[in-house]
């Protein structure tokens, strides 16, 4: 169940269009380049907002995540969708591996932590108890529901009324729910049900504050070309940006490149009444108007910018240390090995999925048991290590 890319509903005027490319100096954030770096941005704002004296925080929080699967599982920059969909198992999976990773930002103990699916059809919930480290005060265990639908309302709905999650003592976190609410920009008919069902699901929903999204939104004909080789429409892919608690907080509007490099065309506030409900299509779409040739993707597929992996070598060159395999795009495995920075050790931790990854970095066959593959990677990694050497 991939992350709906409907409109959300409401309908105000634009706060503010900039035009700035990425690496400029803005007040905004640079948009996140990984899964990892969305996870700590988004880890930071929870933190903050449960920290703030002044904030409205009750321990329910939300959060609308672009999980690393399919095309982003290569390159997390990509907007291009595959063309065969990963199956919901594997998704639900990689949901899975982000809770853990938030949950050890958070501080929490993860490896104390317990998994239950929500329903047969639906999303999963993970429990950890707070750490020595934990960062979210108050806190003794953290839930966070990952990809939640319709069907799993009654079960969250009992963690909340019967065991008191949802507090400050006990925060959930909903990662990237999966209902249909309603209303303008999605299906007329709502997943709440009707009259006094509908009333009450969506009093539950709405009592949980929005504390980070990155989301991303399809505007116009994004990848169709017209008689002058330019994007019809001057359209695009956005991804939008949203790291505050307060309900006045705009979100950043990013026009993303073929190439993977990405600009700020400027800045939208939140639409509904304290839920930070993103900007609806139009206003996107005006952004796009308003910054013209210099937001469409035509100008960014040269070529000619610096490869996502290229960036990410020297920045991995820098660290010395790479975290949460489980994660990463084949675009970062792929700089980590060329920086030189993996060790045997490191790829006998890895599971099948990043020895995959490694093999297609390193022109290798990806058949076989994961043993096989750690094998064959280690050997290629030492061969190469000896050849430099002569």
């Amino acid at each position: 169940k991939c992350p709906p890319r409907a409109r959300a509903p409401g309908a105000r005027a634009r706060a503010l269009t900039a035009l700035a490319s990425s690496s400029s100096s803005s007040s905004s954030s640079p948009i996140p380049q990984t899964a990892s770096a969305m996870l700590a941005s988004a880890s930071s704002s929870l933190i903050a907002l449960a920290s703030s004296s002044s904030s409205s925080y009750t321990g329910r929080l939300s959060m609308s995540l672009l999980l690393p699967i399919e095309q982003r599982r290569s390159d997390f920059t990509q907007t291009e969708a595959i063309d065969y969909p990963e199956s919901d198992t594997r998704i639900l999976q990689t949901a899975v591996d982000c809770a853990n990773v938030l949950l050890q930002n958070l501080g929490c103990d993860t490896a104390e932590a317990s998994l239950k699916r929500l329903s047969e059809d639906g999303g999963a919930i993970v429990f950890a108890p707070v750490g020595a480290k934990s960062k979210v005060p108050g806190a003794q265990r953290i839930a966070v529901a990952v990809l939640p639908n319709a069907d799993d309302l009654p079960a969250l709905k009992r963690y909340a009324e019967n065991d008191q999650w949802g507090t400050k003592t006990k925060p959930m976190i909903l990662v990237t729910p999966q209902w249909n609410p309603g209303g303008e920009g999605y299906n007329v008919v709502s997943d709440f049900g009707f009259g006094p069902w509908r009333a009450a699901n969506e009093k539950f929903v709405d009592s949980f504050s929005l504390a980070y999204a990155l989301v991303e939104r399809r505007i116009g004909a994004a990848s169709t070309l017209d008689a002058t080789g330019d994007n019809m429409g001057r359209g695009g892919v956005a991804r939008l940006v949203f790291e505050g608690s307060a309900s006045n907080e705009p979100w950043s509007v990013w026009a993303m490149g073929g190439d993977g490099s990405s600009a700020l065309i400027g800045t939208l506030a939140s639409s509904g009444a304290g839920n930070n409900k993103p900007p609806p299509y139009a206003e996107i779409e005006q952004l796009f108007r308003d910054a013209g040739t210099a937001a469409s993707l035509r100008t960014r597929r040269s070529g000619q910018a610096r490869s996502l992996e290229d960036k990410l070598e020297a920045k991995v060159g820098e660290s010395g240390s790479v975290a949460d395999w489980s994660l990463m795009s084949t675009a970062e495995v792929a700089a980590a090995l060329r920086a030189g920075t993996v060790t045997s050790g490191d790829v006998a931790s890895w599971n099948k999925d990043v020895c995959r990854k490694a093999c297609d970095a390193l022109d290798l066959s990806s058949a076989g048991k994961v043993e096989a593959l750690r094998e064959r990677i280690v050997a290629a990694m030492e061969k190469e290590t000896s050849e430099a050497k002569k």
